[in-house]
């Protein structure tokens, strides 16, 4: 009896030796992997969220009882086949690395309903969708009249004339509408047979004010703009000059600055570029504060004697220049990143990555990166294009925190997945009225556009905002590996 206790002892002594370290390493990350030169390896894990949550996940050949978001841990390293299905939505699927010691991240999957389900607006039938800046209106076009112009207010889906039927303006030709972003005012200028009219338009919740500004106008601008964060002040650009134009009290500033070839707004300052190729910050009232290239060599090198830009502010030490004939550059490395053709931008402050896009393409900055100043040649950030394939791009809108690319390519719109492994995915959403544009909003994950057979105002929901699980990465000890974006 003593011997077959002795025995069972040093045989749980044995068994502990031998599955204690294995337990640990295990723990630790370790697996073990026949055929290997010391039997374990470092494994890996992946972690998956999807919008809509709850998606069945089907990795190599094991389908696994857990639902999104899940992590699935201790892989072997190698290439894993990866397929979500859910009921309603179209399956998913990659082709994605499993690396030691890192975690392979898909933490903004959007799946994709399997029939896209229209909901309709607003009768029409409208000729166009009109957004202004990037708010909660939009304006939809019945017709070329003053009267013909209606606002569609998307947090309260209400529908109401831009102008009052006591508007005497109402049967007057809107010649151009101004609008910038961040900001909900508006800039008419109407064409009537007794002259031309400025109408400063507010959309106020159930109301819209209005006033007629007319009189700051003495001669045709080029361009207006105006600061989103200061509204009491808006500029016109004519002939290499600014007139400044005081809203509150009708006052004209004439020749506010001379000698101007583009600017923006930030911050309540205003950024110009000048005939002489220097570029400055400058205040509201007129006082330089800042040269910030006052090399004129170096900037005619950079812009060139005589295009205007287009200046976007985006951050304290970040800024774009747009030029006339879609040249793109920026005031960091390599400075110039688009020669030509460039039709617009849009900015993702929470990844500091910009948007461009041309007529057949979709390109993607990346500005995350920190400049050290420490190197000779320091490399600056790259140009990638996500998307060459285009036809006439008019529009694009980042969508689910800069994870995919919602754009509309002639009167087809398309949703580009950028968070794979693989190529970037390319979905067609669905057909709007031709020569006519659409308004995304990411707040409701909604998609408004007009009807190609109705001409309706009708919207799509392209990210389930109600459904979406905020639960990004968690802090782990993994390496978070990152996906890079590739060329479809």
């Amino acid at each position: 009896m003593r011997l077959l206790r002795r025995f069972f002892f040093w045989l749980l002594v044995g068994l502990y030796l031998i599955f204690c370290p294995l337990l640990i390493a295990y723990a630790l990350g370790y697996i073990y992997k026949p055929g290997s030169e010391l039997g374990i390896v470092k494994s890996g894990l992946v972690y998956l969220s999807t919008a809509p949550q709850y998606a069945s996940v089907y990795l190599g050949n094991r389908r696994y009882t857990r639902r999104t978001p899940t992590i699935l841990p201790n892989l072997l390293p190698g290439e894993y086949p990866l397929r979500l299905t859910l009921k309603g939505y179209q399956s998913w699927s990659e082709s994605i690395p499993i690396e030691a010691g890192k975690a392979t991240v898909l933490e903004r999957i959007l799946l994709l309903p399997e029939v896209w389900s229209k909901k309709e607006l607003a009768r029409g039938p409208f000729e166009d969708l009109i957004p202004i800046g990037k708010n909660r209106f939009f304006i939809l076009k019945k017709g070329n009249r003053a009267g013909d112009l209606l606002l569609y207010d998307w947090k309260s889906e209400r529908v109401v004339p831009l102008f009052p039927e006591t508007f005497e303006g109402a049967r007057a030709k809107v010649e151009r509408l101004h609008s910038v972003d961040e900001s909900r005012e508006i800039l008419l200028k109407l064409n009537e047979e007794e002259g031309e009219q400025y109408v400063w338009v507010v959309p106020r919740g159930k109301e819209v004010q209005m006033r007629n500004v007319t009189s700051l106008f003495s001669e045709e601008p080029e361009l207006i703009s105006w600061d989103s964060e200061e509204r009491k002040y808006i500029f016109s650009f004519q002939n290499g000059y600014l007139n400044r134009l005081d809203l509150a009290n009708l006052i004209v500033t004439p020749k506010f600055l001379t000698g101007v070839r583009g600017f923006g707004f930030y911050a309540r300052r205003l950024y110009v570029l000048r005939e002489d190729a220097t570029f400055e910050r400058v205040n509201l009232e007129a006082t330089s504060e800042k040269h910030l290239l006052d090399d004129p060599a170096f900037g005619k090198s950079l812009f060139g004697e005589k295009d205007s830009f287009k200046v976007y502010v985006l951050s304290d030490d970040l800024i774009v220049f747009l030029g006339e004939n879609g040249e793109l550059l920026a005031n960091r490395l390599p400075y110039r990143f688009v020669r030509d053709g460039v039709k617009g931008v849009s900015f993702d402050s929470k990844s500091k990555r910009l948007l461009i896009w041309k007529e057949d393409a979709l390109g993607i900055i990346d500005f995350s990166k920190e400049r050290t100043g420490k190197k000779v040649f320091e490399a600056g950030p790259r140009l990638i294009w996500a998307y060459k394939q285009g036809k006439e791009i008019e529009q694009a809108f980042w969508v689910y925190d800069g994870s995919h690319i919602l754009f509309r390519d002639q009167h087809q719109i398309y949703l580009l997945e950028l968070e794979t492994y693989g190529k970037p995915h390319l979905n067609r959403i669905l057909e709007v009225k031709p020569e006519s544009s659409v308004s995304y909003s990411e707040e409701t994950g909604m998609l408004y556009g007009l009807d190609p057979v109705s001409g309706n105002l009708s919207a799509v929901e392209v990210l389930p905002r109600k459904e979406i699980l905020l639960l990004p990465f968690p802090e782990r000890r993994e390496e978070k590996k990152k996906a890079e974006i590739k060329e479809l």
